[in-house]
């Protein structure tokens, strides 16, 4: 019997579980709704090559519309889901249309983060999420504008290295201490703060802006310590998962949708996927983590189709995400905290940290322009087995001997 699997959000992850079932079920029938009037396009091009005019919107967009037709993936796009009922398994969409479900696929992501803060409402103040956002932001930055980014995290830190690449003026405010703080210990903070500096990237930390005052002129942040004026401001302060579909219709939903790690909800007809899904992953330890990654985006939908389709295989992937910030390619794997054994190799220009726990094994590693690291770093870190501290001081011995 032909089923009917509804996915709701056609973003990489609605691809990616649509691309799988097909490829799975080559009965069933596979509808995908989302609220952006784009094909489905990757998005981490969208706050360095696309700000760069260096990718074509063309090139975004990972299959043609003639690929969906082919596959029989039918798209409903500019076309949001306004709300879905379990019992009767069915949804209803802005058009005030509706239609039934055998099993259902919420790929709805997150949205930015935005400032509450008087002032944050003007239009001169951006986030970059979507491809509307980047081409937005793109056609102000040609303007060459004072700019000031809140975050100095991964979305912030791009936007930052591409707008002075554009030839704007920019600052960067972090409420912390440091760079990337959730995603690399210090030592990689201050490797990063020192690249963006020498490029003249002006850094600002623990500055809390607590308003903006506008004006036709200019706008002004205030911060704990100074006031800065600029021209633009973008937020970069990460995002918020997408769940009020979820939380309407009575899933189990805390800081995004429940599931175990092949994407079940609280429902057994009810599948969430990509970064909206908050679930235990066992390099992050026993609490349920969600992530805004394009791992997941990519690799944990696969997951789901799986299980959908009878063939289940449980996501259980080494972390892994990475930035590209002016010259330097920075990939991070596994979790390289603070409190882990650093030992870092070092060749010229190439870096690799690695973080090892108290009995040896590696548990995360950060790789600057060394990306040939990243397939045995990420078999160490799977394998988990005792490695020798001593040995791989010598960067002479690869990594690859370790294994």
């Amino acid at each position: 019997m032909m089923r009917r699997i509804i996915i709701i959000g056609a973003g990489q992850a609605g691809r990616r579980c649509a691309e799988m079932i097909r490829e799975l079920d080559a009965a069933a029938e596979i509808i995908v709704f989302g609220a952006e009037a784009h094909l489905p396009y990757d998005r981490p091009p969208l706050s360095k090559s696309v700000l760069l005019g260096q990718e074509t919107q063309g090139s975004l967009f990972v299959r043609n519309a003639a690929f969906y037709a082919q596959q029989r993936i039918t798209l409903h796009l500019a076309e949001a889901v306004t709300c879905f009922w379990p019992m009767e398994k069915r949804i209803e969409t802005e058009k005030d249309r509706s239609f039934h479900y055998d099993v259902l696929v919420l790929a709805t992501g997150a949205k930015a983060r935005r400032l509450a803060l008087p002032g944050s409402d003007d239009p001169r103040i951006l986030t970059l999420r979507n491809l509307d956002d980047a081409m937005a932001l793109k056609q102000r930055l040609a303007l060459k504008p004072r700019l000031a980014v809140i975050g100095g995290g991964l979305i912030g830190l791009e936007v930052a290295a591409s707008a002075l690449q554009m030839g704007a003026s920019v600052h960067v405010l972090e409420a912390g201490e440091r760079l990337m703080a959730r995603s690399v210990p210090t030592a990689i903070s201050h490797r990063m703060a020192a690249l963006h500096r020498r490029h003249g990237v002006m850094l600002h930390f623990n500055a809390q802006v607590s308003a903006i005052a506008t004006s036709e002129r200019e706008l002004l942040l205030h911060t704990n310590t100074e006031r800065l004026a600029a021209d633009l401001v973008v937020v970069g302060i990460g995002g918020i998962a997408e769940t009020s579909l979820a939380e309407a219709a009575g899933l189990a939903v805390a800081d995004g949708v429940l599931t175990d790690a092949s994407g079940r909800t609280s429902h057994p007809d009810i599948y969430a996927a990509g970064e909206v899904a908050r679930f235990v992953q066992r390099f992050y330890g026993a609490a349920p983590l969600r992530q805004e990654t394009w791992q997941i985006a990519q690799l944990q939908p696969l997951a789901v189709a799986r299980a959908i389709c009878g063939q289940e295989k449980a996501y259980d992937e080494v972390p892994w995400h990475w930035t590209d910030q002016f010259d330097w390619n920075v990939q991070i794997l596994g979790t390289p905290t603070e409190q882990l054994h650093q030992i870092e190799r070092q060749e010229g220009e190439r870096l690799t940290l690695l973080a090892l726990d108290d009995d040896g094994a590696l548990r995360g590693a950060v790789l600057i322009n060394n990306g040939r690291d990243a397939t045995p770093c990420r078999r160490l870190i799977a394998g988990g087995k005792a490695l020798d501290a001593a040995a791989l001081t010598d960067n002479a011995l690869p990594l690859r001997n370790f294994l």
